[in-house]
């Protein structure tokens, strides 16, 4: 006992010793300021490894002091010592202990503290998050970056991180494909960085900027911003190696513009810099090159250049690019065997995705995208790859076996394609992916035409278009599912950015306007993807409906679209750059055929021409009719369809009116004659958006018409006289319709009302075309565009536009035309009537006029629409017989008919006699006891208002 208790009182001498030896708080700052700071060695392309190795016994000493001295690690400058450990082991390779060491940091703030600055909080978040963006645990990364942000941004202290931060989740977003996002960082963080007047900061989020815009191909944006970056540290010695690298980027934007000798002068200056300047990547330089030269069709020599970068290689990412490359090129040259080695070389020696195989018919599983940093250039060399199995099966007098493999990797490719648009919230991402996607499509199918497999066919068939709308379905039937909290919450935020979208786009703001908007609307979308993510955690029903990216096979297409409703054929079209193809499946049939390019191609611009006006149809007439019936023979012709088949359309791009092709060379014998036409974006389109029947009960909601007749003088909009009357007549055909006319028809009692009724009749104006401006309907007080649709439930089961020009618009390559027609499809409208061109005032109402009788009658919609065109080419005068009058009118979607109360004063009449016959019954039964009340009660009346 003796002896503890003696042991004991050593021990606390002994800590009572060191106490007292322990130099004070303001020594222990002063040491700490004299460890000397990291010093990048440019010559070396590095830090010294003895010097990181002595600061890093430096700090751990000071670290140990300090706790040994039992001061609080809740302090400032013991957080400071923190980060400066972590940068020192983050630029040591060591990321993991950096990372444990970043967390300790951030930690300590768990609690609040005075001794403890915000800045550096800031710094612990920003080195987290760059540890992780090396790692490639891009999540991550973004997390803590984001954090780093949102403190950041209100503590003036911390503008050196947030600036440095910006970069590196820019960084993050784009190796994911992410590019919108990049964009709105690159642009927020552009500001940041002016404002500390960092010259390379600025220089390089405006790269980074750039490479954004390259990306979603805004290619003239992208070369203004690469000139500003050389500009910024063009005659900056120490940064050459940056300026080598950024006059690449400038030579492959000239080149995506069209300025190919220009390009060719920008790759090679960049070559030049980087062999000067000693750049670590000067293989990049190299594949620059060979890419160039594989372009203008000179693969010899990009083969040449693909193996000198191959030789100087730095970077493992690098090396599969070039193996990548190397392979493409050699399969310009027909040497297959050596193309499919490079292919395989590029995707298991090199990529960190756990794939290691020399077997040339092997790929990696499609998940794999998810863990790969580079998900493009992962994707690429799959779709290379089997493009090269094409074309050698090609050449092999289409071997069977090697096009079974050239299959098999497209269906990889596509569903990694899926992941990735899983992975992306934003639609303008979506579409660069899809136009990416659009040749492997091609080639795609063209494997399934040589092998003679059309099921495969239908699938990559559906793939290639609307999957965007389709996504937007999805989420739709998703949100189903959430509690009522959840989704309102959804949809406010979803709100919120379409707003915020809208004013970025239309309004124009001045440039301190802009970055304040689009701070709000990157924060907004951090929010929204935020909530998905815990909303598709916590409802597992929600995940699946969402990503929901199933395609209709061939017995589910004759079981949900083509039974019931009369004998019906669908007919699908792509048109590829190189071929043409055409699926029609009907209740026996299922034919896959290649047309005729050639044919197509003679025949498409003259039809288009004809019917840009009445004038030029006249003029055009005899070009007319050998186009029309030349796309007849091309397109519908080869399916030998039977007399009455009803078609469903779902063509591939712009619509065109299938109705005016002519049976006939000489005379008007038009296709609407003999079947009843309706269209839709996809098979699965037709799936997801079901017609909702009405119920047992009456509606008192069945008709919404507008005519605003005149427009405000702003809108510039020629009055539609005549548009009421016409109104007025179908309306009368529906029990309590509602008819807007003149002011009363505005915008914002469209967007009230519209979503309750299930009949949308508009007479008004609508303008549309390819260019950057989004479509848009006119109502008496102004303009509705499609970011202005409401975010609720639609009950509208059939929306009529008769207004030039609804059903075009935008055409995006690889998932077709965003037309006004289909922003209500979007919104789950599950039919549209609507026109392809600027149609004349009189055949829209006479047509429109003529359609509705048939509507009510139960027709179905097709059947209606058509025997409307076949009235009125039978009753009008010859001119107004020709198409451009009468052809541009077109039903998209479902073409069911829309339900017996729709003949409403029928429902009306049978409701007022049911209520006369029972009351009559009810006075036959009771009218002995009706009278003992009725007569006291009228004697009672005559008492208190007596006859004078």
């Amino acid at each position: 006992m003796r002896t503890l208790v003696l042991g004991v009182g050593l021990c606390y001498l002994a800590q009572l010793s060191a106490c007292a030896q322990c130099p004070g708080r303001t020594q222990l700052r002063g040491e700490l300021r004299r460890i000397p700071a990291l010093a990048y060695n440019q010559a070396a392309g590095g830090y010294d490894s003895l010097a990181l190795t002595v600061r890093r016994r430096q700090l751990h000493g000071w670290l140990s002091a300090w706790r040994e001295c039992r001061y609080p690690m809740a302090d400032s400058t013991y957080v400071q010592a923190l980060n400066q450990l972590v940068q020192n082991y983050s630029v040591s390779r060591d990321k993991p202990q950096a990372i444990r060491l970043a967390r300790k940091a951030i930690s300590l703030y768990e609690r609040s503290n005075l001794f403890l600055k915000t800045s550096d909080l800031v710094e612990s978040y920003f080195r987290l998050g760059d540890c992780y963006m090396h790692l490639a645990e891009y999540e991550n990364s973004i997390k803590a970056l984001d954090q780093a942000l949102l403190l950041g941004k209100s503590n003036p202290q911390s503008v050196r991180w947030i600036s440095m931060a910006y970069p590196r989740i820019v960084y993050n977003y784009f190796t994911q494909g992410a590019f919108e996002k990049a964009l709105l960082y690159a642009e927020e963080g552009e500001v940041v960085a002016k404002q500390v007047g960092d010259d390379s900061q600025t220089s390089q989020l405006l790269e980074q900027k750039g490479q954004a815009l390259a990306a979603l191909g805004r290619h003239a944006e992208a070369r203004r911003a690469f000139e500003m970056a050389i500009a910024l540290i063009k005659d900056k010695p120490q940064f050459q190696n940056w300026r080598a690298g950024l006059e690449r980027l400038l030579g492959v934007t000239l080149g995506d513009l069209g300025e190919t000798e220009a390009k060719l002068v920008h790759l090679q200056t960049a070559l030049a810099i980087a062999r000067r300047s000693g750049h670590s990547n000067l293989s990049d330089f190299g594949n620059t090159l060979g890419l160039h030269f594989y372009k203008i069709g000179q693969p010899q020599r990009a083969v040449e250049y693909f193996q000198q970068a191959i030789r100087i290689h730095k970077s493992a990412f690098s090396m599969s690019v070039l193996y990548n490359h190397l392979g493409v090129a050699q399969r310009a040259l027909g040497q297959y065997e050596l193309a499919l080695q490079n292919h395989q070389k590029g995707l298991d020696e090199e990529l960190p995705i756990g794939y290691r195989t020399s077997d040339i018919a092997s790929l990696p599983p499609a998940q794999a995208i998810q863990t790969e940093s580079q998900k493009d250039y992962l994707l690429s060399i799959v779709q290379d790859k089997a493009a090269t199995w094409l074309e050698y099966a090609k050449y092999l007098r289409n071997d069977q076996q090697k096009l079974r493999i050239a299959l098999r990797a497209y269906m990889v490719a596509d569903t990694m394609i899926d992941i990735m648009r899983q992975d992306n919230s934003g639609e303008t991402t979506k579409l660069i992916w899809r136009n990416k996607a659009r040749s492997m499509y091609e080639g795609a199918i063209q494997t399934c035409r040589l092998l003679d497999d059309p099921a495969s066919a239908l699938h990559f068939f559906e793939k290639s278009r609307a999957v965007l709308l389709n996504d937007q379905l999805n989420e739709r039937i998703a949100e189903q599912s959430l509690a009522k909290k959840d989704g309102e919450g959804i949809r406010s935020l979803r709100r919120e950015l379409r707003n915020l979208e809208k004013q970025l786009t239309e309004k124009v703001p001045s440039g301190t306007s802009t970055a304040r908007l689009n701070a709000t609307r990157l924060d907004r979308q951090e929010q929204y993807d935020e909530l998905l993510t815990v909303l598709e955690k916590k409802n597992p029903a929600y995940r699946r409906f969402r990503n929901d990216n199933h395609v209709l096979g061939l017995d589910a297409i004759r079981r949900n679209l083509l039974a019931g409703n009369g004998q019906s054929v669908l007919l699908s079209y792509f048109v590829g750059d190189s071929a043409i193809y055409g699926i029609c499946i009907d209740d026996k049939r299922f034919i896959f055929k290649e047309l005729n390019r050639n044919e197509y191609q003679r025949h498409i611009g003259k039809f288009k021409e004809s019917l840009v006006s009445r004038a030029a149809q006249n003029r055009q007439w005899k070009d007319y009719q050998q186009a029309a019936y030349g796309l007849y023979q091309t397109l519908i012709q080869p399916f030998g369809l039977k007399e009455g088949t009803k078609l469903i359309i779902s063509p591939d791009g712009d619509f065109i009116p299938f109705a005016a092709f002519s049976l006939s060379p000489t005379r008007p014998d038009y296709l609407v004659q003999h079947h009843a036409i309706s269209y839709a974006y996809s098979a699965g389109f037709l799936e997801r958006v079901p017609r909702t029947p009405e119920g047992w009960w009456l509606s008192f909601r069945t008709f919404l018409g507008m005519a605003p007749v005149e427009f405000a003088p702003a809108l510039q909009q020629t009055p539609l006289r005549g548009s009421d009357s016409r109104l007025q007549e179908i309306g009368s055909r529906f029990l309590f319709p509602k008819k807007l006319v003149g002011k009363e028809a505005s915008r914002n009692a469209f967007a009230a009302l519209a979503p309750s009724y299930r009949i949308v009749q508009l007479f008004t104006h609508a303008s549309a075309d390819s260019s950057s401006v989004a479509p848009k309907l006119y109502f008496a007080d102004s303009i509705f565009r499609l970011s202005d649709l409401p975010d609720t439930t639609f009950r509208t089961q059939l929306m009529v536009l008769a207004a030039c020009q609804t059903g075009i618009g935008q055409n995006q390559r690889g998932e077709g035309v965003f037309s006004l027609a289909r922003g209500f499809a979007a919104v789950g409208i599950p039919s549209t009537l609507t026109t392809l061109w600027s149609v004349e005032d009189q055949p829209t109402y006479g047509l429109t006029s003529l359609f509705y009788p048939r509507l009510t009658d139960g027709l179905p919609l097709d059947e209606a629409l058509q025997q409307a065109q076949i009235e009125w080419l039978t009753s009008e005068n010859l001119e107004d017989q020709m198409p451009y009058a009468w052809a541009g009118m077109v039903l998209v979607g479902q073409r069911a008919p829309l339900g017996r109360y729709y003949a409403a004063w029928v429902c009306g009449v049978g409701v007022a006699l049911f209520v006369l016959l029972a009351g009559l019954i009810f006075w036959v039964i009771n009218r002995n006891r009706l009278r003992g009340f009725v007569a006291p009660a009228f004697a009672r009346f005559f008492v208190i208002f007596p006859h004078e």
